[in-house]
């Protein structure tokens, strides 16, 4: 198996990720969610969506469909997953920009959405995001300093 420069960014962030949650007990959005968003630097404007899309997923299943149907653990996350694939379909379809993801981890990128509102439910926007964004930062500063590219 020869490593990509996407892999090595997708594992650095994974290690990173988990460091973090064990010393201080944040999860940040999963493991391989800040690596993902580190590919997407060259397009912020993709990584300003994926947290849109994120906080309008957990606002329709907290305040919508929790409302009217039983939803716990599995069901939940499973909710929160489906409803960020359809916001990401109907924003992608009426924006004229281009909200990219990565080539290539387009699975991964469907779901990342889905993965920050599940753990913005658990553990509240700020915490999610703050952890999140910092865990992007410091991937992206050792991608820079191990001369890794980002397409």
């Amino acid at each position: 198996m020869q490593l990509t420069d996407i892999s090595i960014v997708i594992v650095l962030s994974v290690v990173l990720s988990l460091l973090f949650t064990e010393v201080t007990g944040i999860l940040p959005a999963g493991l391989v969610v800040p690596g993902y968003l580190t590919l997407l630097m060259k397009t912020p404007q993709s990584i300003f969506m994926t947290f849109i899309i994120s906080i309008l997923t957990y606002l329709i299943v907290f305040l919508g469909l929790s409302k009217v149907t039983i939803l716990y653990g599995k069901r939940k996350f499973t909710a929160m997953i489906i409803v960020s694939i359809l916001l990401q379909y109907i924003i992608r379809s009426a924006l004229p920009l281009e909200y990219s993801y990565i080539a290539g981890l387009g699975a991964v990128g469907i779901v990342v959405p889905g993965l920050l509102a599940n753990t913005v439910q658990r553990q509240g926007l700020v915490a999610t995001f703050l952890s999140t964004g910092l865990l992007i930062a410091v991937t992206y500063g050792c991608t820079m300093l191990l001369n890794i590219k980002i397409a």
